[in-house]
C-alpha cells in the first residue's frame, strides 16, 4: 500500500495495462507537484483504492474491459464527488468528450498527446477546472463540447448501422454480412466507411473495437 504523502496533488492511476501504469507512475515521479498514491487495473479495484487513499485526481483509461465505457466514471463521480477525473485513453470517437463530461470527468485526453499536454490537463482538473486542449494542438479535434452542443452517439444511429455494429462485434466479415443483407460486398464496404466517418474512428479495426466495447455482441437480436 502506498504511504500517505502530505504535499502535492495525490494521483491514482487506472488502466488495464500494467506497463502503461508503471510508465505513467515513473513519469509523474519526476514532478514535485504530483504524487502517485496507487494504481488499479479495473473499476472495482479503483473504487476500493479511492476510498483507502483519498486521491485528488484519478487518471483513468475509458475502456477497462467488460461493461459500459462510462459506467466506472459515473460510479467514481457518484461515490467520490470531490475527486477530479481525467480520462487518458487511446479511444477516439466524436461523442466521447461529451459523454465523459456528462459522466463527471473534468478532462479527456488521448494517449498520443505529449507529456506537457498531460501535465497541463492534470493541473487544470486538479484545480477543479474543465480541461480543454490547446486549439493549436491536434487534440483540439477532441475538445470537450460546449453545453448544448449536439453529439453523435450510439442512440443516434439507424437500426441498419446498429445491425452492422452487432455483426462487426461478432466477428463477421464483409462477405458474410453481404450475404446476410443480400447486397454486394462493395455495398457493405460503403456502409462500413460511412459509419466509421460518422463516429470519427480512424480505421475499420477501431470501428470493430468500438462495437465490441459498446456491447453490441451481447445484443439479443444480433442475427437479425
Amino acid at each position: 500500500m502506498s504511504r500517505i504523502v502530505s504535499s502535492g496533488n495525490r494521483i491514482l492511476l487506472v488502466d488495464n495495462q500494467q506497463l502503461f501504469r508503471e510508465g505513467l507512475r515513473s513519469l509523474l515521479a519526476r514532478e514535485d507537484e504530483f504524487v502517485v498514491v496507487g494504481d488499479a487495473r479495473e473499476g472495482n479495484e479503483a473504487l476500493e483504492l479511492i476510498a483507502a487513499q483519498q486521491p485528488d485526481v484519478v487518471i483513468t483509461e475509458l475502456h477497462l474491459g467488460a461493461g459500459s465505457s462510462v459506467q466506472h466514471l459515473e460510479e467514481i463521480h457518484e461515490r467520490f464527488p470531490k475527486v477530479a477525473i481525467l480520462v487518458l485513453t487511446e479511444f477516439r470517437a466524436r461523442d466521447v468528450a461529451a459523454r465523459v463530461r456528462s459522466a463527471g470527468a473534468l478532462g479527456y485526453l488521448l494517449k498520443e498527446q505529449s507529456v506537457s499536454e498531460l501535465l497541463a490537463a492534470l493541473r487544470e482538473v486538479a484545480s477543479g477546472r474543465y480541461f480543454r486542449p490547446d486549439s493549436r494542438a491536434p487534440a483540439s479535434r477532441f475538445v470537450v463540447l460546449e453545453e448544448g452542443a449536439r453529439a453523435i452517439g450510439v442512440a443516434d444511429l439507424t437500426e441498419r448501422q446498429r445491425q452492422l455494429l452487432r455483426w462487426l462485434a461478432l466477428g463477421y466479415r464483409a462477405r458474410e454480412i453481404a450475404q446476410l443483407w443480400g447486397v454486394s460486398v462493395k455495398a457493405v464496404y460503403r456502409q462500413r466507411e460511412r459509419l466509421r466517418e460518422t463516429l470519427q474512428l480512424d480505421s475499420t479495426a477501431a470501428l470493430t473495437r468500438f462495437a465490441a466495447r459498446e456491447g453490441f455482441a451481447e445484443e439479443s437480436d444480433a442475427s437479425g
